[in-house]
C-alpha cells in the first residue's frame, strides 16, 4: 500500500488529507483542516496544531504553499537540451527576483514551447523539509499551490478547455488547461484592491471570460472548476451566479471524484480540502 499525506499551507490555514491507493485503488483515509499562526513564530511551534493529526508519520508527504510563498512565471521555452532548458530557466529566474537564484528552489513544468517557472525560498523548503523529515516522512515534496490545481484540474473529465480556481481569503489561484496540458498558471493577492470582494469577483471573472489584455481572449472553458476556504467559496459562488456559459462546478468529492472513497462528511466542506488531494494525486 501507497501512502501519501498533504498539507496545504495557505491564508492562515492548514488543510490535511491522507490519501492511500493499492492496485488502483484510491481511499482518502481522513481530512483535518486547522487554523495556522500568521504571528513569526518558529516552525515547530507554527504547526503545532497539525500535530495530533500527523498519526501516520511516514511515507511520502506532499507540502502545498499557497500564495505569498513562491514566485511562479510563464516564459517561452526553447527547443533545446535538458541543460539547456535548465540554463535558460534559471537565467529567466534571475532576470525577475529580488535576491540571488541561489537563495530559490527553482523549478520548471515544460509545457509544449512554454514552460511554468518556479521559485521556492530555501529557507522555506529547507524549513518545512526539516520539520516533516525528523517525524519521520520521506520523500518530502514542496509545490506551490497552481501546481497543485493544475494536478487536481487534470482529473476534469468534462471538456477540451477547462479552468480551475482557488478561492482563498487574501490569495487566489487559477489554472487553465487544453488537451490536459497547463496553458495558464497565476496567482494572485487579493487585498491589494481596494474593496476586497469587488476585486475578487472582477479578477476571477477576468480568468473565466479568458481575458488575456488588449481585447484577446483565450479559447472559451467548457468548465470552471471552484474550490477554496468554505466561506470564501459561499460568498463567491453567490456572486457569480449569473454566469451560465461556462459551467462553473463546485468542488465536491463524490461528484468530482466518485471512483475514490472517501470520508461521508467533511466538516466545512471539501472543497477546502482540494488542493491537498490534488497534490496527493500529483504523487500517488
Amino acid at each position: 500500500m501507497n501512502q501519501i499525506t498533504s498539507v496545504h499551507i495557505a491564508d492562515g490555514h492548514m488543510h490535511m488529507l491522507t490519501l492511500s491507493s493499492e492496485q488502483g485503488a484510491i481511499t482518502v483515509d481522513g481530512c483535518h483542516a486547522v487554523v495556522y499562526p500568521r504571528a513569526h513564530k518558529p516552525l515547530d511551534l507554527a504547526l503545532l496544531p497539525i500535530a495530533p493529526y500527523l498519526t501516520h508519520s511516514s511515507g511520502s508527504l506532499v507540502v502545498t504553499l499557497g500564495g505569498g510563498l513562491f514566485h511562479i512565471q510563464r516564459v517561452p521555452l526553447e527547443l533545446a537540451s535538458e541543460s539547456d532548458r535548465i540554463a535558460q530557466i534559471k537565467w529567466e529566474a534571475s532576470q525577475v527576483l529580488i535576491e540571488s537564484i541561489d537563495r530559490y528552489v527553482i523549478d520548471f513544468l515544460p509545457a509544449g514551447r512554454v514552460a511554468f517557472w518556479t521559485a521556492i525560498p530555501q529557507e522555506v523548503a529547507t524549513g518545512y523539509t526539516a520539520y516533516f523529515s525528523e517525524l519521520g516522512f520521506d520523500p518530502i515534496v514542496i509545490m506551490p499551490e497552481p501546481m497543485a490545481l493544475y494536478a487536481l484540474g487534470k482529473h476534469d473529465p468534462v471538456g477540451r478547455n477547462r479552468g480551475a480556481i482557488w478561492v482563498g481569503h487574501e490569495w487566489s489561484s487559477f489554472v487553465a488547461i487544453a488537451n490536459d496540458a497547463l496553458t495558464v498558471a497565476e496567482t494572485v493577492n487579493l487585498r491589494r484592491e481596494p474593496h476586497q470582494t469587488s476585486g475578487t469577483v472582477s479578477q476571477i471573472k477576468k480568468w473565466i471570460q479568458g481575458d488575456l489584455g488588449m481585447k484577446r481572449r483565450r479559447p472559451a472553458f467548457d468548465q470552471i472548476l471552484l474550490c477554496g476556504e468554505a466561506n470564501s467559496m459561499t460568498v463567491m459562488a453567490s456572486l457569480l451566479a449569473d454566469f451560465k456559459t461556462p459551467r462553473i462546478v463546485p468542488f465536491d468529492f463524490s461528484t468530482y471524484l466518485p471512483d475514490i472513497q472517501t470520508p461521508d462528511s467533511t466538516e466545512g466542506g471539501s472543497a477546502q480540502f482540494a488542493l491537498a488531494l490534488g497534490a496527493a494525486l500529483a504523487h500517488a
